[in-house]
C-alpha cells in the first residue's frame, strides 16, 4: 500500500514540475532563423468559409473567362476546376502538352480549393525558406492555383499550367468570373 502511495505522489511530483516548466521552455525557444537574401513570409492565410460545390453552369463561365484571359496572353493552358473537396468538375489538357501537365494543372486546383487560398500563398512561404510544406501533399507551391468564390465562399478552385508566364492571370480571370466576390472584397 505504502509502495502505491509513494508512486502516485511520484507521479504528481514529476506532473507538477513537468507543468510548471513548460511555459519557460516555450518561451525559450528562438525565433526561426530567417535565410539570408530569402523574401519575408506572407502575412497570415486568409480564412474563407466554404460553400456549396462549383456547378456545370459555373464552371463553363469560369473556363470562358479563363480561355479570354489565355488568348490575351496567346497562351494555350492546360486547364483543371475541381470542388471544394478537390474533385475534378473539369480538366482541358492543351494540344501537345507535356503529360505532367494535367497532374500539375489539377495539384494547383485541389490545393487552392482544400486550402482555401491561391498557391501563390505558398509558393511565397517557400521561396522564404519554409520547404518542408512541399512534403504536404495538400500543398503545392506553384502559382496558378486559385480558389473560385460565389457569394463570398468557396466553391471550388482553378488550376492552370503550361504558360511561360501567364499561369496566374488566367487562374484568376477565371477566378473571378462567378461573382468576384470574397470576403473583405479581396
Amino acid at each position: 500500500m505504502s509502495k502505491a502511495l509513494l508512486a502516485a505522489a511520484a507521479a504528481a511530483l514529476l506532473v507538477a514540475a513537468g507543468a510548471a516548466s513548460a511555459p519557460r521552455a516555450l518561451a525559450q525557444a528562438p525565433d526561426p532563423l530567417p535565410i539570408p537574401g530569402a523574401p519575408k513570409l506572407p502575412g497570415p492565410s486568409p480564412n474563407y468559409q466554404y460553400g456549396p460545390p462549383i456547378t456545370q453552369e459555373q464552371a463553363r463561365a469560369v473556363i470562358a473567362a479563363a480561355d479570354a484571359e489565355a488568348a490575351r496572353h496567346k497562351a494555350h493552358p492546360t486547364v483543371a476546376i475541381v470542388e471544394p473537396s478537390g474533385a475534378l468538375v473539369y480538366y482541358f489538357k492543351a494540344t501537345n502538352a507535356f503529360y505532367a501537365m494535367e497532374e500539375m494543372a489539377m495539384r494547383k486546383a485541389k490545393s487552392a480549393a482544400r486550402n482555401r487560398r491561391p498557391t501563390r500563398y505558398d509558393m511565397e512561404r517557400y521561396a522564404a525558406g519554409m520547404t518542408g510544406i512541399a512534403a504536404a501533399e495538400e500543398i503545392f507551391p506553384f502559382a496558378g492555383g486559385e480558389p473560385i468564390f460565389f457569394e463570398g465562399k468557396v466553391v471550388g478552385a482553378i488550376g492552370v499550367t503550361g504558360t511561360a508566364t501567364a499561369d496566374e492571370a488566367v487562374a484568376h480571370a477565371g477566378a473571378l468570373a462567378l461573382d468576384g466576390k470574397a470576403p473583405g472584397g479581396k
